[in-house]
């Protein structure tokens, strides 16, 4: 999945890929990890999470943890290195998503 956004106020881009496995009651369990990158292509990010989710509605939601990296460069992406975050993820049939991240460093 690819998608565009902005990371304290620089555009950026991420490709992100996430699988997950059906649990009992519905849920789904899944794990994923992505590059972020600056619009300018001078700066990258990466990232890794788990979360669980649920399907309702032609939605799926998933809750869960994430884990970035970045170079210590002092750039724009920067403040990301070894941050950990919670997020919330929903996207929708026609691929409408959105996602959320609370920053815990």
């Amino acid at each position: 999945m690819t998608t565009v956004g902005t990371y304290r106020g620089t555009e950026a881009t991420e490709i992100a890929t996430y699988w997950s496995i059906p649990q009992e009651d519905g849920i789904m369990y899944g794990e994923g990890e992505g590059v972020i990158t600056t619009k300018d292509g001078q700066e990258m990010a990466t990232w890794t999470g788990q979360g669980v989710g649920k399907s309702t509605g032609g939605k799926i939601r998933f809750c869960g943890s994430i884990f970035f990296k970045a170079s210590l460069n002092g750039g724009k992406l920067s403040f990301l290195n070894n941050l950990v975050g919670v997020f919330e993820f929903e996207a929708d049939e026609q691929g409408n998503c959105s996602s959320k991240v609370w920053e815990w460093k």
